[in-house]
């Protein structure tokens, strides 16, 4: 099963560079795919998904994480939810 991260972050806000690092890394040791969402160009995307806050974490169209800065851990252990 393959699973589908998405990140909505944005350049001025300091949580998000932080969850953006911890994505990458999780995502990249575990060989899985990460989109960034743009606030502007993927508004569309946004407004589906429900997400009133950033950073936000997304796997398999579920928001995971919305306005907190999580830990590799629990990112993992999102991720590996979608792959059971």
């Amino acid at each position: 099963m393959s699973v589908v991260v998405e990140l909505l972050e944005s350049n001025f806000c300091p949580k998000c560079a932080v969850v953006k690092d911890r994505v990458e890394k999780v995502a990249k040791e575990m060989g899985v795919k990460v989109r960034l969402l743009d606030p502007i160009e993927d508004v569309d995307r946004i407004v589906e998904l429900g997400i009133l806050t950033s950073p936000a974490v997304v796997v398999n169209g579920k928001v995971k994480f919305a306005g907190v800065v999580p830990t590799e851990e629990k990112i993992r252990k999102a991720i590996e939810e979608e792959l059971a």
